[in-house]
């Protein structure tokens, strides 16, 4: 797998630091309460094959696999992805680059990109969005977690440099990806940046 010298250095960030990560984030009860409901609201929405892009230790993946549903996990930190099959058994889990997807056209019927695209550039994050596009199904669904701001900016997060983002922003690389905007919202959190997501369909 040919994996970009920057995209490969923030997953040996995440690598140097897996253990604490997993400690904080390993499991979907660790999450907040209203990201639990909303990521239960859209799966429960979808009829087949979930791809969990850039899924971490795997805990949406089982998440979502709980629900009945066929989830795949894919990320590109081993020590993640260790975890996850070893204490996740349901779900597939892979090492993949999420601007590199191993899926064929149309896989999937949702994918889930939750805080996966942070530290994307944003000279890269459309041709990333276009390939989690194109591995949806029409009528298929994502759903995208991001930290929002009042424009788009980046800031030193504790792994690796990333990204403030204005959901008008990221409605637009969505729509020029070929993807409907269905649902934006902002959440304002105690003593932490600011969650945003986006909710957005593969025309059918």
């Amino acid at each position: 797998m040919d994996i970009p010298e920057r995209t490969g250095e923030t997953a040996s960030r995440y690598s140097q630091v897996a253990e604490a990560y997993i400690d904080l984030f390993g499991a979907a009860e660790q999450a907040e309460a209203e990201d639990r409901e909303l990521i239960a609201q859209w799966a429960a929405q979808i009829h087949g094959p979930v791809l969990d892009a850039g899924c971490g230790p795997g805990h949406w993946t089982k998440f979502i696999a709980d629900t009945n549903r066929r989830a795949t996990g894919v990320d590109l930190v081993p020590e993640f992805l260790e975890y996850a099959r070893a204490n996740f058994q349901k779900p597939e889990f892979l090492r993949a680059d999420l601007a590199q997807l191993p899926f064929e056209d149309q896989h999937f019927s949702g994918v889930l990109a939750w805080y996966s695209v942070i530290h994307t550039p944003p000279s890269e994050l459309a041709p990333l969005l276009t390939e989690l596009a194109r591995v949806l199904k029409p009528g298929g669904t994502l759903l995208l977690g991001f930290f929002a701001g009042d424009q788009l900016e980046t800031f030193a997060h504790q792994v690796a440099p990333a990204w403030y983002w204005t959901p008008a922003d990221l409605t637009l690389l969505l729509e020029q990806a070929g993807l409907k905007v269905l649902q934006a919202g902002t959440r304002a959190r105690a003593e932490a940046r600011t969650h945003g997501h986006l909710l957005a369909q593969k025309p059918a």
